[in-house]
């Protein structure tokens, strides 16, 4: 009798623990979301105001898929709470927070992700905090580039990809005359701009290459196709410049401005998702494991 009692106190303790735990879980969670609003209220503003970043409303969903593709890797994770995640909870989150209030934007975002793998840690430790980086560190894509990286680096892509796409042009026999990043054919003028330099999709492109990269086992074929996405987006963007030049010769100007501008860089988009899908099918298929399986076949 005493025994049986004994063991009904120990599960009614330990069935109150773990109820103790999972409030504390819930809200530490809902502090962290309460936290975080202010700077995704203003990361929404600028999703909504710039093509350039406008992708960023996907980055969220596309990080929790991240996490429901190693869904059954996680329910086999132990998942042990590590006092040593919480100082580095407590400062990561004065960091953000002083970050946030005197502007500093690039040091909030980073301690944004600081936060959320410090909570991790301290909630579930280091195991699942590992396996739940990649998806964490996805969250990067939400964030803008810092204005003195953004024009170092659109300035020299519109300038590349002008001067590859007037040597295109050239040997289309159209004469051509290069300003800068302005190209005059005949009597049409086309402007390099920055929304045109080819950032917007190479963003994209690397969004889609890290969810590709994510499934495959070995780390080169990772890296591979992570570091493909660079090439594709500048390759489909020099296409979409050359070809405007192209057909506005033959068409007028009327080509690279409204429906046709905007349907033309949908429509190469989808040729380099394609591309790229197929890119990760021929590695996946032929050197992510494939031979590895016929072996133990």
């Amino acid at each position: 009798m005493m025994d049986d009692k004994n063991t009904s106190m120990k599960s009614g303790i330990n069935t109150m623990g773990i109820g103790i735990n999972g409030i504390l879980q819930c809200f530490l969670f809902i502090l962290t979301i309460l936290l975080f609003v202010p700077a995704l209220k203003d990361l929404f503003s600028l999703w909504y105001r710039s093509s350039d970043y406008s992708h960023g409303f996907f980055v969220i969903p596309l990080s929790f898929y991240l996490v429901w593709l190693k869904r059954e890797e996680l329910k086999k994770t132990d998942m042990e709470p590590s006092w040593i995640g919480l100082p580095f909870l407590c400062i990561s989150t004065i960091v953000y927070l002083t970050a946030y209030t005197t502007k500093f934007h690039t040091l909030t975002y980073a301690s944004f992700l600081a936060v959320l793998l410090s909570l991790v840690f301290f909630l579930y430790g280091w195991q699942l905090t590992r396996k739940l980086m990649p998806a964490i560190f996805f969250l990067l894509f939400m964030f803008p580039i810092p204005t003195a990286y953004y024009i170092q680096i659109t300035n020299p892509l519109k300038l590349f990809v002008t001067n590859i796409s007037s040597t295109i042009i050239d040997l289309a026999n159209i004469p051509v005359y290069q300003e800068g990043n302005l190209l005059f054919i005949d009597s049409t003028q086309l402007e390099v701009a920055e929304a045109c330099s080819g950032l917007r999709s190479l963003y994209s492109y690397m969004m889609l290459g890290c969810i590709f990269a994510v499934t495959l086992k070995k780390w080169q074929n990772k890296i591979l196709l992570f570091i493909s996405t660079i090439p594709l987006a500048l390759f489909i963007n020099i296409v979409r410049i050359a070809g405007t030049g192209i057909l506005a010769n033959y068409l007028g100007a009327e080509v690279a401005q409204g429906f046709f501008h905007e349907f033309s860089g949908i429509l190469l988009f989808a040729v380099g998702f394609f591309t790229l899908a197929g890119e990760y099918a021929l590695i996946h298929f032929r050197w992510d494991g494939l031979h590895d399986n016929r072996k133990e076949i």
